[in-house]
């Protein structure tokens, strides 16, 4: 489908759950067994793979994220040349690779290649250019040991916040709590900081 779009590259991240690895390894083989590249910038929350299909260029990228579902969820949020992918485009994607002809298609096809490419430095530098505190701030910070623990630490202090964080080590059982903000719950121990 993306290279049919005239796609060469995709930008391919995932979140800090146990299913991750394996499941970003087999989306990185079918990309690249189709002839396409896979711009792989590891663990990062969904925004940061957002950022790097604008930054590469490519306007295409896969999240491997269960977003706010329980840890034993995993799932894939696809963009294709800068739209997102869902619905119908998933079904006809599902459908047109459950095809009998779907391997034979693919024959003769030159593999794709995996790069893998950090791109937080230009992450933390784009937001770091464009927002300014009007004062001195500290804050508390719980991360329920989700993806965003690897980041959101790092990006408020380099905004020049006192941070207090919480469960920020990116842990992808979830020990503490589960991640997803909105529900009362899970806010209880930053509440209480």
């Amino acid at each position: 489908l993306f290279r049919s779009a005239g796609i060469a590259a995709i930008v391919v991240g995932r979140d800090g759950r146990l299913s991750g690895p394996r499941l970003i390894a087999a989306l990185t083989d079918g990309i690249t067994s189709a002839g396409v590249d896979a711009i792989d910038i590891g663990m990062v929350p969904t925004p940061v793979v957002y950022f790097a299909t604008v930054l590469t260029g490519c306007g295409s990228g896969v999240a491997v994220t269960g977003s706010h579902n329980p840890p034993e969820y995993n799932g894939l949020k696809m963009m294709l040349g800068g739209a997102t992918l869902y619905g119908d485009g998933i079904r006809s994607l599902y459908d047109e690779i459950v095809d009998p002809g779907f391997a034979a298609r693919l024959g003769g096809i030159a593999r794709g290649k995996v790069v893998q490419r950090d791109v937080t430095g230009e992450y933390l530098a784009k937001i770091l250019g464009d927002v300014r505190l009007a004062r001195p701030m500290k804050i508390a910070i719980d991360c329920g040991n989700g993806v965003a623990g690897g980041l959101a630490p790092q990006l408020f202090r380099a905004l020049g916040v006192e941070v207090d964080g919480l469960y920020t080590e990116v842990d992808g059982p979830f020990p503490n709590h589960h991640p997803d903000p909105a529900h009362p719950e899970n806010l209880e121990d930053v509440v209480k900081r």
